[in-house]
This record gives structure tokens, C-alpha cells and sequence, in this order.
């Protein structure tokens, strides 16, 4: 226990994007580094995916994509460095990632509104996959455990009250982090990303440079959603606002 407190509190090591990305272009980098670099992907197969990924890691960080089952599939590739004006450590991303209710009233651009809007309208833990009683999110944690599971219900603007189940786990210098929904997604009462369908997979690191964030995000829709819906827009605003508010949370202990 007192060495896994201690090491929580060690700070970045001297580590660069170009050791952890090394077979990934400079122009993909350099995006990194000036905001974010995002690319979907549209694949029939896994086979097909793993050709067509655009961002490279180093063997110690790669996404387990392979987890994930449904098919076709829309995969969206993320990396950005969150900008931070002070040291790092993993338990603060650790901590920033257990502050649920802080997802709640989240904005982003609503094409259709024509103005910012909550994306999120509620956001809270929940007991369980059996049991979806709300609860508080613990105070921020002192010693930083190896893994750990949380029940995850948000409001979403447009899909209504949705399930998702987080697991954390730290690894070597950096965390973890993947979202998978353990409930259909519904539109109108209508299914559109049956259970287990959509998985968000992070890896979080903190560097010099600020904090960064390789993402790998699997969604395989309905075919009369998938038609009609620009899907990995539709994930990537998602997205955006879970990056947003990671960053935010490490900013605000």
C-alpha cells in the first residue's frame, strides 16, 4: 500500500510523443500538439481496421481493439495533448476520471440548435449493472489502485438516459481508461447501438508537453441509423466533450 501511494505522486517521465508514436507521421503530431488529430474509419472486417489505422503507438500502449466484436464498423482515432501548467501524476488523472457528476451539463455546438446546449442534461454513478440506483461519487482517493470499475448512467441530449460501464486500470506510466455501454442505446424508443456496441478506449499519459490522450473509440450502428445519422460525427462531439472534461477535472482538483 505505501509503495503504491508513493508512486502515485512520482512525477512524469521524461518521455516525448515521438518515443510513444514512433511509426506515426509528424503532420499527425504536430495536429497533437497545435489541438487534436481525429480520423474515422469505416471497416467491414478487423482485418480491414487494423489496416487502415493512421495512428501508430509503440507495442507498450496499444488499444486492445480487438475486444470488440460488431461488425461494420465506425472507428474514430483521437490523440491530443492537454495544455497544463503544472506537474501531473497519474492519480490525478486517476481522480479525474472518477468525478462523474462534473459530466453533467457539459456543452457542445448544436448544428441544428445553432448555439451551445447541454450535451449531457444528468450525469451520475450507478450501483450496478443490475441496479441502477444513483450514487455519490467518493471523495478524491489518496493511493492509486491498480484497476477499478465504475457504473456510469448519463442523460444524453439525444439518446435519453444512457449505460455505460468504466474500467480503469493504470499501466506502467500511464492509465487506461474504457467505456462500453452495458444498455442499448436508444433513439425515440427505438435501439441504435445494441449492448456492448460502442466501446471508447483511452490510453492517458502525462508528459512534459501536457497530458496525453490516444483514443480508439468502435461503434457499429443500426443500418437504418447508420444511413442516416453521420455516426462518428455524432461520437466524435461526444468525445470532444470527454476529453473536455477530463481536462477540466485535472485543472480542478
Amino acid at each position: 500500500m505505501c509503495i503504491l501511494f508513493l508512486s502515485s505522486f512520482i512525477f512524469a517521465e521524461d518521455r516525448t510523443i515521438e518515443e510513444l508514436f514512433p511509426d506515426t507521421s509528424e503532420t499527425i503530431l504536430q495536429k497533437a500538439r497545435n489541438g487534436a488529430y481525429s480520423h474515422s474509419i469505416k471497416a467491414a472486417s478487423s482485418t480491414e481496421m487494423a489496416a487502415a489505422l493512421t495512428i501508430k503507438p509503440a507495442g507498450g500502449i496499444s488499444i486492445d481493439w480487438s475486444r470488440f466484436n460488431g461488425a461494420p464498423v465506425n472507428i474514430i482515432e483521437n490523440l491530443l495533448l492537454l495544455k497544463n501548467n503544472k506537474p501531473v501524476t497519474k492519480l490525478d488523472i486517476y481522480n479525474a476520471l472518477c468525478k462523474i457528476r462534473t459530466l453533467q451539463g457539459k456543452e457542445y455546438f448544436s448544428s441544428t440548435r445553432g448555439r451551445r446546449t447541454a450535451l449531457f442534461e444528468d450525469a451520475s454513478r450507478v450501483a450496478g449493472e443490475n441496479n441502477l440506483k444513483k450514487q455519490n461519487d467518493p471523495p478524491p482517493a489518496v493511493s492509486l489502485p491498480s484497476d477499478e470499475t465504475i457504473f456510469i448512467m448519463v442523460k444524453d441530449v439525444n439518446f435519453g438516459n444512457c449505460y455505460y460501464r468504466a474500467e480503469i486500470k493504470t499501466y506502467g506510466s500511464g492509465i487506461r481508461y474504457s467505456l462500453t455501454n452495458f444498455k442499448s442505446i436508444n433513439y425515440l424508443f427505438i435501439p441504435v447501438i445494441k449492448t456492448g456496441n460502442l466501446m471508447i478506449q483511452l490510453y492517458i499519459e502525462s508528459l512534459n508537453e501536457g497530458v496525453l490522450i490516444y483514443g480508439l473509440s468502435c461503434v457499429t450502428a443500426a443500418n437504418f441509423a447508420d444511413k442516416q445519422v453521420d455516426i462518428p460525427s455524432a461520437i466524435q462531439k461526444r468525445l470532444d466533450v470527454i476529453y473536455e472534461w477530463i481536462g477540466g477535472n485535472i485543472k480542478t482538483p
